[in-house]
């Protein structure tokens, strides 16, 4: 008897990279609001405000992206070695608390 001979099962397609459009929403919404506030006769410091957070989210949201992309087989690597450094700096900060405390006592 002999065995059917198996073809090699063709590789799965590469779905489509998704892109976000985040960024340069958020740039939109808040060069908008900076406009409307300023027609509308705000306060400087309220456009000033406004501005600073239009101008600044999207590079927080960009900077998210570029450290953390969606399809990353690293993003589980990176967030714990995050979590791991903040627990550290708090058990750093606890114990300062504490030597402070017992040296005032």
């Amino acid at each position: 008897m002999s065995t059917p001979m198996q073809r090699p099962a063709a590789p799965a397609p590469v779905p489509p990279r998704q892109t976000s459009r985040t960024g340069k929403v958020v740039m939109l919404s808040g060069s908008a609001a900076v406009v409307v506030l300023a027609w509308a006769g705000a306060p400087w410091w309220a456009v000033t405000v406004v501005a600073v957070v239009g101008i600044v989210m999207p590079g927080v949201i960009l900077l998210a992206q570029v450290v953390l992309p969606h399809d990353s087989e690293h993003k589980r690597d990176v967030m714990l070695a995050a979590l791991r450094y903040w627990d550290r700096r708090a058990d750093r900060k606890r114990k300062q608390r504490e030597q402070r405390r017992r040296r005032g006592k």
